[in-house]
């Protein structure tokens, strides 16, 4: 079972509809639906959601996103949690915008966020959720294009797709391995 759900971003006005903020904005929705945001610990914001009277805890690291796995372990500790109760939620250039993965465990796949989170957990076994925003556009920096802001038709995609797995949401809390087999290689249109 699911009991934090990270979801990485940058902090601060400029990189607020950034493509690498694509985690920020998917925890801010499902806050904002079904919780609350309860308190700054100094290297994240803290927050809860209620979901069919489970009770799963949301941070949002202020770290900057290639040092996210700073802000874990104040909480890790004081909620006493394994690596695997904790979903990690990001951005990926590698899936294409619509789509979205969730694994269970594996490697950071290039993405410094999910990295930094890898080595301070000291384990892959993490489970996670990318959020596709892809494709990198031929001949662009990849760092150019993840700090890139979405355009008013992509949001839209964005926002549908965050719908969609809001919708499931109970489902990958509670079982990853259904969530895996019902949203893994579905474009939302």
């Amino acid at each position: 079972m699911i009991r934090l759900i990270v979801g990485l971003g940058n902090p601060g006005l400029r990189y607020s509809n950034t493509r690498h903020n694509a985690g920020f904005m998917f925890v801010d929705t499902a806050v904002s639906r079904w919780g609350e945001w309860v308190e700054e610990t100094g290297r994240g914001i803290l927050g809860r959601i209620s979901l069919d009277g489970n009770d799963t805890l949301i941070l949002k690291p202020l770290t900057y996103m290639n040092r996210s796995g700073y802000a874990l372990p104040p909480i890790v500790e004081r909620f006493s949690l394994s690596p695997q109760e904790i979903l990690v939620v990001y951005d990926d250039l590698w899936i294409p915008l619509g789509s979205v993965r969730i694994r269970i465990k594996g490697s950071s796949g290039g993405h410094n966020g999910m990295q930094s989170i890898i080595d301070t957990l000291e384990t892959e076994d993490i489970p996670r959720l990318r959020i596709g925003i892809g494709p990198l556009p031929e001949n662009a920096s990849s760092v150019d294009f993840v700090l890139s802001d979405f355009s008013e038709e992509e949001l839209k995609i964005l926002e549908k797709t965050i719908d969609s797995i809001l919708e499931g949401l109970p489902t990958i809390i509670l079982d990853i391995d259904k969530a895996m087999s019902r949203y893994n290689k579905r474009v939302i249109e």
